[in-house]
Order: C-alpha cells, then sequence, then structure tokens
C-alpha cells in the first residue's frame, strides 16, 4: 500500500510527444517478434497470428504453410507481409503491404479490442512515469470509434488525426484530458521500408522511396490549420521529403515535423518557427541495424542534438511501439548524443501538468510509486 507519509521525490511527469497509443496496446495484446520466435508461434494453436516486430522480412513460403490469417508487421510499421489467408480475408492485392495500405491491416480487430488495446497502453504508460502523450491513433476505425474509445481515457491524450478531410466540428475537447488538436499527415515511409523519400537514391534499391503527399492537398490542409487553429504535424524523415515540405513550414509557421531523421542544411532557416518531435534513440537503433550504412546523403543525420543547440523548439518522444516506451530508454540515448541528464529531462517533461513520485531522487533509476493528476486525482501504480 501506498504511503504518502513516506519520504518521496516529487517530479513532473513524463510527455511523450509522438507516439502510437492504441497500437502500443495492440502489440501489448498480440505478439511481439522482437521477443518471440515466429515458427513457434505459427505452430500454435490460434485463430489469427498478428505480431510485430521483424526487421528481416520473414518468408512467404514459411506463412503460407498455415491456413488461418497470418500479419506480420515490420517494426517501423511503414510494411508488413501477410500469409494468402489474410489477403484474402481482408481484400488485399499483394502479400507485401506498404503506407496507407497497411490501414486495412486493422480493421481484422473489432471495437471491444481496441477499446482493451488502450486501457492496457496508457496503464504501461503510466506505470513508467507518462501521465500525456500526444498520440496518433484514428487507424482500422472511423471518427466516431476512435471518440468512443477516446471518452474512456485516464490518460491525458493529445489525439493527432491521420485524415486528409478534416471538418471544424472533428476537433476539440472530447474529456477534461483528452483533446483532437492536430491533424497528422505522412509526407513518406521508413528508411527500413525503404519509403522515406530521399534526395538520392538508396545504395541497395537504387530507389528514392515514396513522396506520400500532392501539392493540392497539402497546401488545402495547412490552409484548414490556419483557419481553425488546428496543429499540422507531418511525418518526414527523408531528406527528399524535407526539402519539398520546408517550404510549407516556412509558409506556416508554428506547425510540428515528427521524426527529421535527415535534414538538408540549407533548409534549416525555412524551419526556423517550426516544432520538432525527435527520437534521440532512433540514431542508436538504426546504426546498431546497419540502416545507415544504406542511405546516400549530404544531407545533416539524426540532427537532433544540433536543432537543439540551434535553439529550435525539440521535445522528446518514443514513437512507440516502434521503439521501447519507456523515457529512460530515451534519455539514455540521448545522453549519448550529447543532451546533459537535466536537459533530457527538461525536454522530456516540458508541459507536464501532473506529478510522479518517486522513491530515489533520480528519476531515470526507479519507476514511479504514484500519479498526482492536476485537479486532484492521486492513482496507486
Amino acid at each position: 500500500m501506498f504511503d504518502k507519509k513516506k519520504k518521496l521525490y516529487k517530479f513532473p511527469c513524463f510527455v511523450d510527444t509522438h507516439m502510437h497509443l492504441i497500437s502500443l496496446g495492440i502489440k501489448l495484446l498480440t505478439h511481439d517478434l522482437e521477443k518471440e520466435n515466429l515458427k513457434e508461434l505459427l505452430e500454435s494453436e490460434m485463430e489469427l497470428l498478428f505480431a510485430r516486430g521483424w526487421s528481416n522480412i520473414p518468408p512467404l513460403d514459411l506463412i503460407n504453410q498455415y491456413s488461418y490469417p497470418v500479419i506480420l508487421i515490420r517494426k517501423c510499421g511503414h510494411v508488413a507481409v501477410v500469409n494468402d489467408t489474410a489477403k484474402k480475408k481482408l481484400g488485399l492485392k499483394d502479400n507485401l503491404v506498404y503506407e496507407s495500405d497497411m490501414e486495412k491491416l486493422y480493421e481484422i480487430f473489432d471495437l471491444n479490442f481496441y477499446k482493451k488495446a488502450l486501457k492496457v497502453a496508457e496503464k504501461e504508460m503510466l506505470r513508467v512515469g507518462v501521465s500525456y502523450v500526444h498520440t496518433d491513433d484514428l487507424h482500422g476505425m472511423n471518427y466516431e470509434e476512435l471518440v468512443e474509445i477516446l471518452k474512456g481515457a485516464k490518460i491525458r491524450i493529445y489525439e493527432k488525426l491521420a485524415i486528409k478531410d478534416p471538418r471544424k466540428e472533428m476537433f476539440g475537447k472530447i474529456t477534461n484530458r483528452v483533446v483532437i488538436g492536430a491533424i497528422k499527415l505522412f509526407a513518406d515511409g521508413s528508411i527500413g521500408a525503404r519509403t522515406a523519400y530521399m534526395k538520392k537514391p538508396y545504395k541497395d534499391t537504387k530507389d528514392k522511396g515514396l513522396f506520400l503527399l500532392k501539392d493540392d492537398e497539402v497546401k488545402r490542409i495547412f490552409e484548414f490549420g490556419k483557419e481553425n487553429n488546428v496543429e499540422i504535424c507531418v511525418h518526414i524523415i527523408g531528406d527528399g521529403a524535407m526539402e519539398i515540405m520546408a517550404e510549407y513550414f516556412e509558409k506556416y509557421p508554428g506547425n510540428r515535423i515528427i521524426h527529421a531523421q535527415l535534414v538538408p542544411k540549407e533548409v534549416l532557416p525555412k524551419l526556423r518557427n517550426t516544432r520538432f518531435s525527435i527520437q534521440p534513440h532512433f540514431y542508436a537503433e538504426d546504426k546498431k541495424s546497419g540502416l545507415l550504412d544504406i542511405i546516400n546523403t549530404d544531407s545533416i543525420i539524426y540532427p537532433f542534438f544540433e536543432l537543439y543547440k540551434m535553439g529550435y523548439d525539440v521535445s522528446f518522444s518514443t514513437d512507440a511501439p516502434v521503439s521501447p516506451h519507456d523515457p529512460r530508454y530515451v534519455i539514455e540515448k540521448a545522453m549519448m548524443m550529447g543532451f546533459l541528464k537535466e536537459d533530457a529531462i527538461k525536454l522530456y517533461t516540458k508541459g507536464s501538468q501532473d506529478f510522479c513520485y518517486y522513491e530515489k531522487e533520480d528519476i531515470t533509476q526507479n519507476y514511479p510509486v504514484a500519479v498526482e493528476f492536476s485537479g486532484g486525482e492521486f492513482l496507486e501504480l
């Protein structure tokens, strides 16, 4: 039992400025290929195998040996492989599924499963000291279903809608802790899927990747955001995509870039009035996996510390479930890039309204025993 009289250390709770909360719950409720063996999973008795976490594509002839649906999503979430049963069931054209076609995969779940996924994920985020998430969850469901799910949230949520046909009435406060306040656009994909849009071709595929937006829709959505006080958040990884999108961010200040892993030096002045949700751990992960070896670029590579030193508005995030959802993991990798611990913590708690209580003074070495939401609610963990 938590003892309020016990000596504890009080710190602002963490704020994760970019993740996928419901997708984290799905991963926790299904299977993690970074921890579980695919062949053993395939041989288990099940009606569906839905798993995430592969880096090297699983053999199609292997998963086609099984008659139940098999859906295997890459670690990055931008490409998946499915067996013939799943392809037929979901009306897919190919066994390899990329980018926007990934939406079909999440239709395999019903509304009750998504509600359970949210509860599991928010409980886990509170356990690691995160009381506020900026999240992108409108996948596999419609807007009305998402709102119904979000109404049951205990954690603070700033929802970014992945849509290209916004309406003013979609945005605003859902509960005292949940706000739908932004639009999420995908300018390109990921390096691992070879869909991040590059200025120069990848060394192994000789292809530049995919730019996923059209000029007229981008202008329309940025104008909508300006007129309705809705933030526009754009996923940008490749330097080719950054070069194109920098023009919009210069024209429409005060919006946000998510990721920014490759930035041409010449576009930095255009991004001075832009916010950045960055993931310092991506550099360590991509270096270890060899992904840095397949890109061909003259741009600034993973410029997170450089952006911070130059005074750009940056905040930390995990992009979970792509990477671990624990802030301590991100802070550790940020310090390896040059961030001081105190600065890393500050960037991860910026905007927090709540307080976490710890038994040790160093919050990177332990987990909170309770969370106090501003407004009075006190949750023992």
